[in-house]
């Protein structure tokens, strides 16, 4: 190659990796895979070592990040933020070994490299001052209301320096990725590619409020300024610190020797990779001692002492037989590739989700196209980009139906999202009756796939009602199954109706109710007929509700056929258990700072302006926390005078008017009097719950014997405990069933104590 033609490749790989940085980094959508990527910079950094005179100054081999979005204000790192080198073979690996080694180092460090979003955080003496995002390693987005409403991400902690720099990633693991889209999708909204998107989606936005709605975790992997006054001396020994002191760390990590080691390491997690609750895209491997990393130093953009070394893509080439849509239960038109069968990653996979029309657009995709597919976190089936160069000359360009494919009703176009609105559509039907006899669902087992179509074409079962009115007459005349899978199935719809109040509200394919949103509303109101009587303003004190659920709550419930359901199915038999509410008294600064942005959360409400502006507009965190001290519980506040609350905000006569106006509105009498006789207390001193797991954390592995898992997580829910995926030193229990794999390794590292189903019981039964 010569040298005209090496710069113009240099000036194209250039120009298509600093848009995909701009994709990745400042949109947050990515346009081309993580590999696609790193063969581009691979291409480019191997032209400018054979080409030094051509590198221009700038270019994207130096730089880290992207730009940091005008939406926040800039934040100045104390200290840079940097990227890693990446290393993609064994070979590469070996030489970054011999180097360190020939340097002096003596082990390595070995840990995960999330897929996340790399967040800097920094306290000032314990206490959390500031977060940003890394943007261009110097300079990122102040972030800082958004990470405050992380979970896990601690506070404040003990025995730190005057300042101190924690990073590490922001994620969201698989479960919590997929409840999300399942709740954008049932709701119209914003269907996330994968994890990292959402997670970054969810840090920046610019309410903190719709933050806290996602359930973003935070894994630390290192710190900054103030590293060296923590009396640590390897990288290893920092990560203990920071576990210590209340972050989570990603696991397993270990201490390396050699190079064969750090193999050993990458194989073993390349194929735990499917366990794992979080996307990882490779691991690091740094030199442990940190007197001996300052010593080896830094290039430009990454340390000399650390590298990246990448999981191979999980990817194949297919083609693209058709593009169908499939419709949902709530009527929203999903197309879906239809593929020539092919193995990704051990999964054979036939079908991939477009998602939307926006995707087949931009991508370009067309029925025929030969196209590479992933599966998306190793998990959801994904087109990554057309093969061009192999598009045969009959590849079809795909046009949005003007008709829904089950009913041939109107489809209608909102943004990049195709809707049936016909609640009659049989494709609808279908997909209602099958998410109500799903394992999250009903758990009607051995219901479903040909047996589902044959009871649905036959008219025995259109409604889920339908399921609780079979016989075995019923059954055995489709001549599908035999006498004894009749019983079997007869079985699982009887025992069905003992059903948790969560369960049946997830069974009932509400938009906008998922799986966890169910749980929260079961836990909030107790029973059903609450959460069908409630006023709008209720949802706003329920965990990760607000505006949408309401109406898409009040809308179900607005239609006669669908309360006529409800009736008949509770006319079938089935009983709801009364749901143990975790918690019924809560902090009266709580209710205080809810109802104060009801203009932002459900801005419909004749609370959210009373003539003309919101009417705790001004009481900020000060005056909470003043009304709070003054009355003893809410309704003492309700009840009081304008004098008494005007004495309580230190003689502020027109705030305490526009507080005064608040309680004395109708609306909010009738929300306060509903709360009240469904148990919720607003108090300045809330007493501990009498649950008997509050407060406790559990983790379940392996195959319960007696129970499935999610039974299991249910019932520890309702006596007040919470289940996470994973464990760490917040963890007061593991519950390990039959093949309990890797958590038993970590909760012996983190000294957690390892009950059995008996014992789990045990503790369920006090």
């Amino acid at each position: 190659m010569d040298g005209e033609e090496a710069q113009k490749q240099m000036r194209r790989l250039t120009a298509q990796i600093k848009k995909a940085n701009r994709d990745y980094y400042e949109r947050d959508a990515p346009s081309i895979s993580d590999a696609d990527y790193d063969e581009l910079w691979r291409q480019l950094d191997a032209l400018e070592k054979q080409f030094p005179e051509f590198a221009k100054r700038g270019s994207p081999t130096a730089a880290v990040g992207g730009r940091a979005s005008s939406r926040f204000a800039p934040f100045a790192h104390p200290s840079p933020m940097r990227s890693l080198a990446n290393a993609f073979t064994e070979q590469e690996v070996e030489e970054f070994a011999r180097r360190m080694l020939k340097r002096g180092a003596k082990t390595f460090c070995a840990e995960l490299k999330l897929d996340g979003v790399a967040l800097n955080v920094v306290y000032e003496h314990g206490a959390l001052a500031s977060a940003a995002t890394r943007g261009d390693g110097v300079t990122g987005e102040n972030v800082t209301a958004n990470a405050k409403t992380i979970a896990n991400l601690p506070q404040t902690i003990k025995d730190a320096p005057p300042l101190l720099e924690v990073r590490g990633e922001v994620v969201l693991t698989f479960a919590d990725f997929a409840a999300l889209n399942d709740k954008q999708r049932d709701s119209g909204g914003k269907v996330f590619a994968n994890p990292r998107n959402a997670a970054a989606g969810a840090l920046r936005q610019i309410k903190a409020e719709i933050t806290a709605q996602r359930p973003l975790v935070f894994y630390a992997h290192g710190a900054g300024e103030g590293a060296r006054e923590l009396q640590v001396k390897t990288h290893g020994e920092l990560l203990d610190w920071l576990e210590a002191n209340g972050f989570a760390v990603a696991s397993p990590r270990v201490v390396a020797n050699s190079a064969g080691e750090l193999f050993d390491y990458y194989r073993n997690t390349d194929s735990a990779r499917a366990e794992m609750p979080f996307s990882a895209d490779g691991v690091v491997y740094k030199v442990d001692d940190l007197t001996m990393q300052e010593d080896i130093g830094y290039v430009s953009r990454a340390p000399r002492f650390a590298v990246a070394h990448k999981f191979s893509a999980e990817k194949a080439a297919t083609k693209i037989t058709a593009i169908e849509l499939q419709v949902g239960r709530t009527g929203a038109l999903t197309p879906v590739a239809r593929l020539s069968p092919v193995s990704v990653g051990g999964v054979v996979v036939s079908n991939a989700t477009l998602h939307n029309i926006d995707i087949i657009r931009n991508k370009d995709i067309r029925a025929g196209d030969f196209v590479t597919v992933r599966r998306a976190g190793d998990v959801i089936p994904e087109v990554v980009a057309v093969i061009v160069e192999r598009r045969p000359s009959d590849a079809e360009v795909w046009h949005p139906p003007k008709q829904c494919p089950g009913c041939a009703s109107p489809v209608v176009l909102k943004g990049k999202w195709l809707l049936c609105e016909n609640s009659e559509c049989p494709q609808r039907l279908r997909a209602s009756l099958a998410h109500f006899v799903s394992r999250n669902a009903m758990d009607i087992d051995g219901v479903g796939g040909v047996l589902l179509e044959k009871l649905f074409a036959a008219k025995m079962v259109r409604r889920p009602s339908g399921f609780y009115a079979l016989t075995k007459k019923n059954l055995l005349a489709l001549a599908l199954i035999a006498d004894v899978a009749s019983d079997n199935i007869l079985a699982a719809i009887d025992k069905s109706k003992d059903a948790q109040l969560a369960r049946f509200l997830f069974a009932l394919g509400v938009p906008s109710v998922g799986q966890t949103m169910a749980a929260s509303l079961a836990d909030f109101f107790g029973n059903l007929q609450n959460l069908i009587d409630a006023p709008p303003e209720a949802f706003a004190f329920v965990r990760d509700s607000g505006a949408e659920t309401a109406a898409a709550l009040q809308d179900y419930f607005a239609d006669k056929n669908n309360l006529s359901e409800i009736n008949n199915l509770l006319a079938a038999g089935i009983t709801l258990r009364p749901q143990k509410q975790t918690n019924k008294q809560h902090p009266l600064r709580e209710f205080l700072s809810t109802a104060a942005a009801f203009k932002n959360t459900l801005p419909q409400s004749p609370l959210a302006l009373i003539d003309g502006e919101a009417p705790l507009k001004g009481l900020g965190k000060s005056g909470e926390e003043k009304l709070s001290s003054a009355f003893s519980h809410l309704r003492a506040l309700a009840n009081a005078d304008i004098l008494r609350i005007t004495e309580a905000l230190d003689g502020k006569a027109p705030l305490a008017a526009r507080v005064h106006s608040f309680f004395r509105h109708p609306q909010c009498a009738l929300l306060i009097n509903f709360l009240h006789n469904i148990g919720h207390e607003w108090a300045a001193v809330v007493e501990e719950s009498s649950l008997p797991l509050a407060g406790k954390v559990f983790v379940l592995t392996g195959t319960l014997a007696e129970m499935t898992r999610n039974e299991a997580k249910s019932k520890i829910e309702d006596a007040g405990g919470k289940v996470t995926s994973s464990v760490s030193a917040k963890t007061d229990y593991v519950v390990a069933g039959e093949s309990p794999g890797g958590k038993i390794a970590q909760a012996e590292k983190h000294g957690v104590k390892i009950i059995g189903e008996s014992e789990l019981n045990a503790l369920l039964a006090n």
